[in-house]
């Protein structure tokens, strides 16, 4: 680059960078450091005025208290001379308040914003934002993440026809949510339900949705129409009243990960039989991840259903969410592996399995179990990982890592990797006294 005349000064020099580069420097940097730029000189002054996103969130470390905060922050919005298409306010311990209106009113006025976030605190667990109706002008949307909020649809809504992504924490919405609100939404791609209250039943359908992470309590769970659905995470506690967990999978028949609770697959389990396998294998279940609270006898039975009814499994994760060994009861270790025995003898099951992880493993018989029969049945296994948990003592992890490397291996490249650190792991634990 050539430069017209010599600079007098710094502030000069950085003055004439290329638009694109101000532009794009703003971009990353964050808000307060973006904000000062504004001092050097009045063409950083100006491209700051044009910022088109503006974001307040954890690196955002406001003096002020709340209520002076908002205020400020609307005076910064007031201040931008061009339109505003990405808005996030997450400032941690920011609370509700009405002048929260003013913002929403000015950005959804503009017909511009396309990502909204706004994650509110509330130290009454029964207190929410009320979202003001503006919001719901915001036709452009594509990006949705509220949290600690209100959700009441407006009758003339028409809908979010370029939303994407939703995310929902903690917000209470309407017990129709699913059924009046989604359909509005036909690009849907990416969904987030978590511990939201109004909820009653589930019916989803969102035929261009590709990942939904749902965790709550529900009182009827179904996939009415999702044929692209291929991620899926479910923490679903309550009773349900929903069709069996045979009929959940067999109705989502493109789905290559899962995540799911113990507890979940039980809820799911007694709402109808659970058989050995699917009556079709699940050819496209290539990931499956178990979230291991306390397990009973139901519990292992769905555990095999579900590895047994994928057979290209190429990813299984146990996840132990449990703080103490002994709330994984011995004596289903046995029974577990038993059943896991049986089920590869009647077809085949972890042929094409190549990663077995256990995270904050305790070392109990259960996991052994497992990783027992996995070594010895798993003919293309390239590795199994071992996460011990930070609660168990060095001596039990040493334990551990002995009885596995015992085991006898039918696939010839398996590793046994350890992600164990000496010093987050104290010498005695609950499990040693």
């Amino acid at each position: 680059m050539e430069w017209v005349g010599e600079p007098s000064d710094e502030n000069e020099l950085i003055s004439r960078l290329p638009e694109n580069v101000i532009h794009n420097i703003l971009m990353l940097l964050p808000i307060k450091d973006a904000a000062r730029t504004a001092l050097s000189s009045s063409t950083w002054r100006r491209h700051w005025r044009s910022i088109p996103q503006l974001v307040f969130d954890d690196g955002f470390a406001p003096i002020e208290p709340n209520d002076k905060l908002i205020p400020n922050i609307y005076k910064s919005l007031l201040a931008c001379d061009g339109p505003v298409t990405k808005f996030v306010l997450a400032v941690p311990g920011l609370n509700p308040c009405h002048e929260i209106d003013h913002i929403i009113v000015h950005l959804s006025g503009c017909g511009v914003l396309q990502h909204f976030t706004l994650v509110l605190s509330s130290k009454d667990s029964h207190s929410w934002y009320r979202l003001p109706s503006s919001l719901f002008a915001a036709l452009r949307l594509n990006y949705l993440k509220l949290k600690r909020c209100l959700f009441v649809v407006p009758p003339w809504f028409v809908g979010f026809g370029q939303l994407k992504k939703l995310r929902l924490m903690k917000v209470n919405v309407p017990s129709d949510f699913f059924e009046n609100f989604l359909p509005k939404c036909p690009l849907l791609t990416s969904m987030l339900i978590a511990s939201c209250t109004g909820l009653e039943k589930l019916e989803l359908d969102a035929p261009r949705l590709k990942l939904f992470n749902f965790e709550g309590e529900l009182q009827k769970l179904c996939f009415k129409r999702t044929p692209r659905l291929s991620v899926l995470r479910l923490s679903v506690y309550g009773g349900l009243w929903n069709p069996d967990l045979a009929a959940l999978l067999a109705s989502l028949r493109v789905l290559e990960r899962f995540a799911v609770a113990s507890e979940s697959l039980e809820v799911l389990g007694k709402a109808g039989h659970v058989s050995t396998r699917l009556p079709s294998p699940h050819c496209r279940l290539k990931r499956l991840h178990i979230y291991l609270n306390v397990i009973t006898s139901l519990g292992e039975r769905i555990l095999v259903f579900l590895i047994s009814s994928a057979p290209n499994l190429h990813k299984l994760v146990i996840q132990c969410m449990v703080r103490r060994r002994n709330q994984l009861a011995d004596n289903l270790a046995t029974s577990i592996g038993t059943l896991l025995e049986a089920a590869l003898r009647r077809g085949p099951c972890l042929q094409h399995l190549r990663v077995f992880a256990i995270e904050d493993g305790l070392g109990a018989p259960l996991e052994l179990e497992l990783v027992r029969i996995i070594l010895a049945t798993a003919p293309n296994l390239l590795r199994i990982e071992i996460k011990p948990s930070s609660l168990l003592c060095s001596r039990k992890v040493f334990e551990f890592m002995k009885e596995v490397m015992r085991y006898k291996r039918i696939s010839k490249e398996a590793q046994v990797l350890y992600d164990y650190s000496e010093e987050n792991h104290s010498h005695l634990c609950s499990c040693c006294l």
